[in-house]
């Protein structure tokens, strides 16, 4: 990510920004909220440049992963506008995975992999609790494919609203 100047963790679900934009650098601070190892992390800023989003990481084979981005972002300013309409986000978005997808196949990035805070911490709470039950494990799949099944047949939706 060429624009990003400074990223700062402020504990576990906090992430202060610093990027470079153009001719001007921009601030904001992030929280996530929804974070599933080796499958997804959500966030939402709450402070400056308002957006949201969902990285999501779908496993298709031993060395091959999807990640896929949805994000979403309210401009304000007529530059902001004119860059949204001009779709200069989305290409920012997409020439920064291509550069991660170079970094992650070089062999520099091995063992490169998710370090989540609030997964593992729960994990090990589990642990010390006794264990996790097999039954909450297939529920927890379960309830990934349900989702999964949901953005899918939204997606459907779409593609057929449009196309009417």
């Amino acid at each position: 990510m060429h624009r990003v100047l400074d990223v700062d963790s402020k504990g576990n679900d906090r992430v202060h920004w610093r990027e470079k934009i153009w001719f001007s650098t921009r601030e904001w601070e992030g929280e996530i909220t929804d974070r599933r190892k080796n499958d997804r992390i959500a966030w939402r800023t709450t402070q400056g440049m308002q957006h949201f989003g969902v990285v999501s990481f779908h496993r298709i084979s031993d060395h091959l992963t999807r990640v896929m981005v949805t994000m979403e972002f309210e401009p304000t300013g007529m530059t902001e506008k004119m860059a949204s309409g001009l779709r200069f986000v989305k290409r920012a978005v997409q020439a920064d995975l291509a550069r991660f997808k170079a970094y992650a196949e070089m062999e520099d990035a091995k063992g490169l992999e998710y370090r989540g805070g609030r997964d593992e911490k729960q994990k090990e709470q589990q642990q010390q609790a006794g264990g996790r039950a097999r039954g909450d494990a297939d529920a927890d799949d379960q309830d990934r494919e349900a989702e999964r099944e949901e953005r899918e047949r939204h997606r459907r939706e779409r593609r057929e609203a449009v196309t009417q």
